[in-house]
């Protein structure tokens, strides 16, 4: 009994491994099909061969399976079944392993075209990453050499346009205004460039502490008022929350607010006026900039927060500006917690707006540097 037991096994075990073979070869070995061919009819024919070897032990089943006497039979079992399954198998062996030899050739030959591939991929980011580096110590070391003299250039500047020396011919005042106008778009591109280097190096300090926006928003007001006269807008704040309280730094804070209101007096109608609000959202608080200008271009909106874009870049632009500030804002947001984005409408203008989670006062205020969140 325990023989037939094993010899059940056996044919299963064979009819498991060709229903296999022949599934698992179905889209496979193309370059040595004719071996695999031959792998399964082997195992094929030891199958057949076992099926003889099990009816011997039933003779009911005799009648079902060949029809010949006992001698036929052990020649289609012993010989044809296995032996001729075994030969089959060797056949297609012999066959399929220089196949499969040639491929695994061919799959070296692509490894290696590969790995020089990703070689020469990983020297010239290195060589990429140092130009990077030296481009960059090379605008910090010349941002910084400049700054200093530039910010006395400015100084004397507006002392001499302030009357110090004694009143100005109208001529002399209009070609210092420009003077003067010109070294403060340098220092702000240089301070610019700066904190881009910083925020990028993660180098940037913040100094949280405990702010209210609506005295906040009031000193913004109050700090920015010469863009509105230099572009003939006009102000005007809503605060609908005066008890509003986040945890931030003020100067960080006081930047977004000049790169935000300056760029809604500059890119709005004349005679318009900007309006700053401050609203409750669902976990924290929002600051909008609204102008009413001609919005953003479409082809721009996707790229608004990118450094060094203008949505006029050509020589002959109207608006002056780096392309920085909003690059430095989103980031200065971002590391306090808070998300910027923006709403336009062509012809009508843009929102540009940034939420800000509320400090309820069990937070601990911590300083930080940029790469961390608080």
């Amino acid at each position: 009994m325990t023989d037939i037991f094993l010899e059940i096994i056996r044919a299963l075990v064979l009819l498991g491994i060709v229903i296999f073979l022949s599934y698992s070869g179905r889209n496979r070995f193309e370059q040595s099909r004719k071996g695999w061919n031959f792998i399964i009819s082997g195992f094929g024919l030891l199958l057949f061969g076992s099926i003889l070897d099990i009816s011997d032990n039933f003779e009911s089943l005799n009648q079902f399976i060949l029809i010949g006497d006992t001698e036929t039979e052990a020649f289609l079992e012993k010989f044809v079944g296995f032996l001729g399954g075994f030969v089959f198998l060797a056949i297609g062996l012999y066959k399929w392993i220089p196949g499969v030899q040639d491929l695994s050739d061919l799959v070296d030959i692509r490894t290696r075209d590969l790995q020089g591939a990703n070689q020469l991929l990983l020297s010239e980011i290195a060589e990429r990453k140092r130009a990077e580096n030296v481009k960059n110590d090379f605008v910090s070391t010349v941002s910084h050499e400049l700054r200093t003299p530039l910010t006395s250039i400015k100084g004397s500047l507006g002392l001499v346009r302030s009357g110090v020396v004694g009143e100005l011919p109208d001529k002399l005042r209009s070609m210092l205004d420009i003077a003067y106008n010109n070294s403060d778009r340098l220092v702000r591109l240089i301070n610019d460039i700066l904190d881009i280097e910083k925020i990028e190096a993660g180098k940037i300090d913040y100094h949280m502490a405990p702010l209210e926006l609506g005295e906040f928003l009031e000193q913004a007001l109050q700090a920015n008022e010469g863009y509105g006269k230099e572009h003939n807008v006009t102000f005007s704040v809503s605060i609908e929350v005066p008890e509003a309280k986040v945890c931030g730094d003020h100067d960080r804070l006081m930047q977004v607010m000049s790169n935000l209101i300056s760029n809604a007096a500059k890119f709005s109608f004349e005679s318009e006026q900007v309006e700053i609000s401050l609203s409750r959202q669902s976990k924290g608080f929002r600051i909008a900039v609204t102008d009413h200008g001609s919005g953003i271009p479409r082809k721009f909106r996707d790229k608004v927060f990118d450094k060094f874009l203008q949505a006029d870049s050509s020589n002959t632009r109207r608006k002056s500006g780096t392309g920085l500030g909003l690059y430095i804002t989103k980031a200065i947001i971002e590391q306090h917690g808070g998300a910027i984005d923006f709403d336009t409408e062509t012809g009508k203008g843009t929102t540009f707006y940034f939420d800000l989670p509320e400090w309820t006062g069990k937070e601990p205020v911590v300083g930080k540097t940029a790469g961390t969140h608080p």
